[in-house]
């Protein structure tokens, strides 16, 4: 897209900011740098707020310009109609109506924390983990009628209803509330992104920016079905000799090779689809409440519902059950507890499945042996749900204590040990060996001076030793600063961290496998 209609198109965003101020709307906006893909480019963000009873409408028109002045055009492709309709959908900041608390309330955009029930499935989930290279416009609506509590939430329009999550719950009697909920991820693929929307996701796309090629088995720049690819495997032989080599003039074609290797075609999402599903069941009641104090008993029964790879035989064999026959849930004043007892009785099963590193670990590439002499080292995108096998039967605890310490800080911390059958690679066998999550984060409540927010917080899941601090793609960590510069401006000093196995050797190291996203912004409101 031409850039002056860029310019255009900003003047009449900031024309339209203006005209929104005589009214009860407000305009919020920011300036800074942001790293997308790792490059940094200058960000120019306006978001008017425009409020209708009890809905509000936020957009989010914003502008990434690198050095050169080059302005990134992901947010503003309308090429084609898939584009468009996404281009306009990543516009929408937020659409929301009450507020959480209200028997009404729904939200459309960034998703932040959705858990449904006691988290057996979805707990902490997010879709703004990779914002801003990957924006995610999705939905949560909350709502009673006749007696039920009725939640549901779908992480992306622009994905159809990728992963969606419902429950219904009801007091039925004696203060008993029983509850059931259902999570569908109806392709895990749709989490990769896919630059030129070829159907191929970037990871497995040689040329992931020209959506007429996607495979070149030799690395050397040229497509194998470019007529100019003379070598597809690189190994020096002519493949064949016809009236695409210079000076032959021959009517005829000549093979000199006979054994070319290739790469194998790689996932195409638009006819390949590997989905999920899960449901669950729980049952809880409060049995002391009193002011600032109370305490729940809970139990819950969940089942996933699916194919994983069985590490043994190689073989596709379905997903397991999680039970958690007693949970505790308290709180005494500032201080929140919870404490549950896990049981995986035949593996195979993650709790907390769709977790806040979920749109990270949905969909990952791993390297494959060479097939050939080549030593072109191939591979494949495998899901979340396909790792799962690894998993034996466990059991063990989980506790998560969240306090705040005074009115200034709020703090949580979360830790499970399991204890079971874990799948060995080096020694290629099932042995005893600890599953264990350390999840930490700490906030300031209320401005400090002129320190008006600060935020840290870490996750590591499902590991032998959160302890040892060996970085996986579970792993997520990150800050924010927010500090008062006065004329109702605020410098955001924002940083997340986190990590995708690239070269898929089940261990991440290496600059190219760690995503740092570092955005300095001043945001301002008007």
């Amino acid at each position: 897209m031409p850039r002056i209609f860029h310019i255009y198109l900003f003047i009449i965003f900031v024309s339209f900011a203006q005209s929104q101020s005589l009214s009860s709307s407000s305009v919020q906006g920011a300036f800074g740098a942001v790293t997308i893909d790792g490059k940094i480019w200058n960000q120019v963000a306006l978001r008017p707020i425009i409020p209708i009873g009890k809905v509000s409408f936020a957009l989010d028109i914003v502008f990434y310009i690198d050095q050169d002045g080059n302005i990134h055009d992901d947010e503003w492709d309308f090429s084609n109609g898939k584009k468009s309709k996404n281009s306009i959908i990543d516009k929408i900041y937020y659409v929301r109506y009450g507020k959480k608390w209200d028997p009404f309330y729904f939200q459309i955009g960034a998703l932040d924390n959705v858990t449904i029930g006691q988290g057996i499935l979805v707990n902490r989930y997010s879709n703004t983990i990779l914002y801003p290279q990957v924006r995610k416009v999705g939905m949560e609506v909350k709502f009673k009628a006749y007696g039920f509590n009725l939640y549901g939430f779908t992480n992306d329009f622009k994905e159809n209803f990728g992963l969606t999550g419902l429950r219904l719950s009801k007091k039925v009697f004696n203060g008993i509330n029983v509850g059931g909920s259902v999570a569908i991820d109806r392709n895990q693929y749709l989490g990769l992104k896919d630059s030129d929307n070829d159907g191929r996701p970037d990871l497995v796309d040689d040329f992931p920016d020209n959506s007429d090629f996607w495979l070149d088995t030799d690395g050397d720049g040229i497509a194998d079905i470019d007529p100019n690819e003379l070598d597809i495997d690189g190994d020096g032989i002519t493949d064949t000799l016809d009236s695409n080599i210079p000076g032959w003039d021959s009517d005829s074609s000549l093979v000199l090779d006979t054994d070319i290797f290739r790469k194998p075609e790689p996932l195409n999402v638009r006819v390949k689809e590997k989905s999920i599903y899960a449901v669950s069941i729980d049952a809880s009641k409060m049995i002391f409440s009193e002011k600032n104090m109370n305490v729940t008993v809970y139990a819950q029964f969940a089942s996933l519902i699916g194919e994983t790879v069985d590490p043994i035989s190689g073989e596709n064999i379905n997903l397991g059950n999680g039970l958690i026959p007693f949970g505790l849930s308290t709180k005494f004043g500032p201080a929140r507890f919870k404490f549950e007892y896990r049981m995986m009785p035949t593996g195979r099963f993650e709790f907390g499945y769709w977790d806040r590193s979920y749109e990270i670990e949905r969909a990952t590439f791993s390297s494959l042996n060479n097939t050939s002499d080549s030593g072109i080292r191939t591979g494949e995108i495998i899901t979340k749900d396909s790792r799962l096998g690894k998993f034996g039967k466990q059991k063990g605890y989980f506790s998560t204590l969240s306090l705040d310490l005074g009115a200034m800080i709020g703090s949580s911390m979360s830790y499970q040990n399991l204890f079971g059958e874990q799948w060995s690679e080096s020694e290629n066998k099932f042995n005893n060996d600890r599953n264990q999550s350390f999840i930490a984060s700490i906030r300031l409540k209320k401005p400090i001076s002129k320190i008006t927010s600060a935020r840290w917080y870490y996750q590591q899941r499902n590991v032998p030793n959160p302890f040892n601090f060996e970085y996986t793609e579970s792993t997520i960590s990150g800050y924010r600063i927010g500090i008062k510069l006065g004329n109702g401006m605020i410098l955001n000093y924002i940083f997340r961290r986190s990590f995708r196995d690239i070269d898929g050797d089940g261990k991440v190291n290496g600059e190219n496998e760690t995503i740092n996203m570092t955005s300095i912004e001043t945001s301002f409101s008007f």
